[in-house]
């Protein structure tokens, strides 16, 4: 009872607020939004776990209620103006789920990884992009166009829709403290399967580019992604060292200091055309498998500092959802979405079967694939920008 009243209270106050000037975005600034939807995502998580549900799912229920397309107590513009909390979220996801990968354990699991990957990931790039090329007329924009094009267009949004989500396996191991064969299979493989899809993606993106307008430049989009990836990995090496020199020197207010280096690689890594998730993910992996420092320690410290920067990803990720574009497309998205999943499950069980996976792996290990967020977002709005 106590989560609902505090939750009235919370948008009570956020709808006075918003009165108190001509326009509520003037006053309710993303400071206060990001307040806002902290407190809100909290008490709804605490709410929703009494029902014997992830709290995940009251972070973004909490951010679907108050976003621009229900309650509107947080307006679209300030969703935009918290679009740092997003790369942040997902600068530290990564630096978190590098630092959880121990090579010397999940060695034995490579060949199921392996295959899961190629399967289960890759498998339903080729499903989802058939998919939408089959329910054609039920899509506008990709109705419009000629087979040819339609069908370019398709295979980048197959590839994008192929994206998994580390943020919402990570938070979900966290709730449930979960260990053992079944999570390191699933971790490595949303954490492997998005280097895929950004490579994959760009070649998909300019082979599509091309068909539709010509201009497509394949030497720079190939030199693009050598330097997104390779240069991501090259200052991810760097930033793994500086870390481990922090932890091994300094070692006082360890998560505070990884937050504030997630902070800085979000923000410097995007302008200069470099992946933060390939960056995070590289400076974990050195931490747990290359340094002296102790990795677990860092998340250890790390999970009360960043645990408000996950908040409010997830609420944002609700606030985000358009209800009247779901209303009118349901029927296509409810199509590709089971296309989706049914594409993961079936590879998930070829894939078992050709690796001699454990029965809980063939079994479980689809349903790790299935969630999006942050580089499905991202790859989205590229698309929009690309081919508006």
């Amino acid at each position: 009872m106590i989560p609902i009243l505090l939750l009235l209270a919370l948008g009570g106050l956020m709808h006075a607020a918003g009165t108190f000037a001509a326009s509520s975005a003037t006053l309710a600034g993303p400071e206060l939004a990001f307040g806002f939807l902290l407190l809100t995502a909290y008490f709804a998580g605490s709410l929703v776990a009494r029902m014997s549900m992830p709290r995940l799912t009251g972070y973004i229920i909490a951010g679907i209620v108050v976003g621009p397309f229900a309650l509107r107590l947080v307006e679209q513009q300030q969703t935009g103006e918290l679009r740092m909390v997003g790369d942040v979220a997902t600068a530290i996801i990564a630096l978190t789920g590098g630092a959880e990968l121990e090579l010397k354990s999940i060695r034995p699991l490579f060949k199921s990884i392996r295959a899961m990957t190629f399967y289960a990931v890759i498998g339903s790039m080729v499903v989802v992009a058939g998919t939408l090329l089959v329910i054609r007329p039920l899509i506008p924009f990709l109705d419009a166009l000629p087979l040819t094009q339609a069908a370019a267009v398709s295979g980048a949004l197959g590839v994008a829709f192929a994206a998994q989500s580390p943020a919402v396996v990570m938070a979900l191991i966290g709730e449930t403290r979960a260990a053992g064969v079944l999570t390191q299979t699933i971790l490595s493989v949303v954490v492997i399967a998005d280097l895929v899809v950004v490579v994959l993606y760009g070649i998909a993106s300019a082979a599509a580019t091309a068909v539709v307008s010509g201009q497509a430049d394949l030497a720079r989009t190939i030199g693009g992604i050598a330097w997104e990836i390779l240069g991501s990995i090259g200052i991810g090496i760097f930033v793994g060292i500086a870390i481990e020199r922090f932890l091994l020197y300094v070692n006082r207010g360890v998560g505070l200091f990884a937050v504030m280096v997630c902070f800085v690689v979000a923000e410097v890594g995007a302008a200069v055309h470099l992946d933060p998730l390939v960056i995070m993910l590289t400076a974990g992996i050195y931490l747990q498998n290359f340094s002296k420092a102790d990795a677990h320690h860092l998340i250890d410290g790390f999970d009360a500092a960043s645990l408000p920067v996950y908040l409010v990803f997830f609420a944002l990720a609700g606030a985000k959802l358009d209800l009247g574009v779901v209303r009118q497309l349901a029927l296509p998205v409810a199509l590709v979405a089971t296309a989706r999943a049914a594409a993961f499950w079936a590879g998930s069980k070829v894939a078992a079967r050709r690796a001699g996976a454990s029965p809980a792996v063939a079994r479980y290990a689809w349903l790790g694939l299935v969630p999006q967020a942050g580089l499905a977002l991202a790859l989205a709005e590229l698309m929009r920008r690309t081919f508006h």
